[in-house]
């Protein structure tokens, strides 16, 4: 029993992680919103949350068929504390998913697909479930690389609490909630880690002119690397121009469908 512990954890404990971020969250945004005529329900939650059960199924079938046999180990830390090892673990993690985000911006293979997530005009905690196959999988990639190629297996729940931290502050970011980087703790919280206000200006439909906040849980990697572009007031549009919008259906989504012409036409007027 407890040799099939670590399998129970990814197969079961992540989506229900995932879970309760979700509805806290959405809770959260209503509770407390960005965009007070926001609806708890809306049409993007129903779709996000389709497009995310068929990622899992693909996640499970064919992305833990790789993992399960791919144990390489280069580095070997299990005999370290359990800290350190998160700690090494979790900053690789965040690192690796922040030069992943750049590339799926700055280089145009990339951004064909990663544009699919950049479609939505509506964020709340469900958004980071939308996104195209081929940018679930280049996600999928980086903790194979750290943690069956690149690391020894770590202790037990090292992985899974790294992997954790970056699946609660996807729906923490891209939720409803309204954050005043201007009071005392918003503000601190601001200065090292990822938020709504932080996050709106990565999906600001005028991303053409600011385009950068790619980081995923330490937001010290944007300044760092001076790709900053927070601005003191949230955006008031979300999504693409009226030319790279696409079709606002989980098929769309993955078949990369254009946008009917009438509603590029309504976004150019917007």
């Amino acid at each position: 029993m407890l040799d099939s512990l670590p399998e129970l954890t990814e197969n079961f404990l992540r989506p229900l992680l995932q879970g309760g971020a979700l509805v806290t969250f959405l809770l959260a945004g209503a509770w407390y919103p960005r965009v007070r005529e926001q609806k708890l329900i809306n049409p993007d939650l129903v779709k996000n949350l389709l497009n995310g059960l068929v990622l899992f199924g693909f996640s499970v079938i064919a992305i833990g068929l790789i993992s399960e046999h791919i144990h390489w180990g280069l580095l070997d830390l299990k005999d370290q504390p359990w800290v350190l090892q998160f700690l090494v673990a979790f900053l690789c993690l965040d690192f690796a998913r922040y030069w992943l985000h750049f590339m799926g911006h700055r280089v145009p293979f990339f951004w064909y697909f990663h544009c699919v997530h950049h479609s939505a005009e509506v964020l709340d905690a469900s958004t980071g479930l939308r996104m195209h196959v081929v940018d679930f999988i280049q996600l999928a990639i980086i903790p194979i690389l750290l943690f069956n190629v690149i690391f020894e297996q770590m202790s037990f729940g090292v992985f899974e609490a790294a992997m954790g931290v970056g699946i609660v502050f996807d729906c923490f970011q891209h939720s409803n909630v309204y954050w005043d980087v201007k009071k005392p703790f918003q503000k601190a919280w601001h200065r090292v880690l990822n938020n709504p206000h932080f996050h709106s200006w990565h999906h600001t439909r005028d991303g053409h002119l600011c385009d950068g906040n790619y980081s995923n849980t330490l937001i010290i990697w944007d300044r760092l690397f001076k790709t900053e572009v927070t601005q003191e007031q949230a955006p008031e549009l979300m999504g693409l121009d009226g030319d790279q919008r696409l079709k606002n259906t989980v098929i769309g989504w993955q078949l990369l469908q254009a946008a009917p012409a009438s509603a590029q036409a309504e976004a150019d007027s917007t």
